[in-house]
């Protein structure tokens, strides 16, 4: 997934709760919205260091785009692998697209997969959206059509990520009335296992 939208979803992703004005993750999201990445880095780099993954996540995003911190991609990949291994669906999607991409470590598609999965297992759209893609491209996998359009289908039902609905409908008028039942078929049984252990 495009790092910047992967900005976003990170960011906007849960951070905004109702008392704003004690929360630290809300108000750094409130600042970061601002463009005010000092105030959001103050907020959340405290919680960072005592482990909280969505904190470490954003922290994360903050030196992969260089936005209140210098662009850092050693820090980068080091908060969102706290993130990550700390079960945030945020941190596991954002460091698959790192893997996917080759960006501050090695160009790894198995990887990636292994932490689309484990954040699409958490019903994170962006992650499901970026197994369709690997999975129609072959990317760590053999090229799979029922298993691309279940991703993407699964990714656009939440309305949350641009052009999952578009792959969806794209990769639909390539198959045959047998292949659309039965990546229907896949995508329900998906739904239906809460999208754990749908690979």
């Amino acid at each position: 997934m495009r790092q910047s939208l992967l900005a976003v979803a990170a960011i906007m992703a849960g951070l905004i709760s109702a008392n704003a004005a004690t929360d630290p993750l809300a108000e750094g999201a409130k600042s970061y919205q601002r463009a005010d990445y000092k105030g959001a880095l103050a907020q959340w780099q405290p919680l960072a260091v005592q482990g909280n993954p969505v904190a470490q996540n954003n922290l994360g995003v903050m030196y992969l785009d260089g936005k209140g911190v210098a662009q850092n991609m050693s820090e980068a990949v080091r908060y969102l692998s706290l993130a990550a291994a700390s079960g945030s669906s945020l941190g596991q999607n954002n460091l698959g697209g790192l893997y996917r991409e080759g960006k501050g470590v090695p160009r790894d598609y198995v990887l990636a997969a292994r932490w689309f999965t484990a954040a699409a297992g958490q019903g994170n759209a962006a992650a499901m959206y970026n197994l369709g893609l690997m999975y129609e491209l072959g990317q760590g996998m053999k090229a799979e059509p029922f298993h691309a359009y279940m991703w993407y289908a699964l990714a656009a039902e939440t309305n949350t990520v641009p052009n999952a609905a578009a792959h969806r409908e794209a990769l639909w008028g390539r198959m045959t009335a047998a292949a659309q039942k039965q990546a229907r078929d896949l995508t329900a049984a998906c739904k239906g296992k809460a999208y754990k252990g749908c690979v």
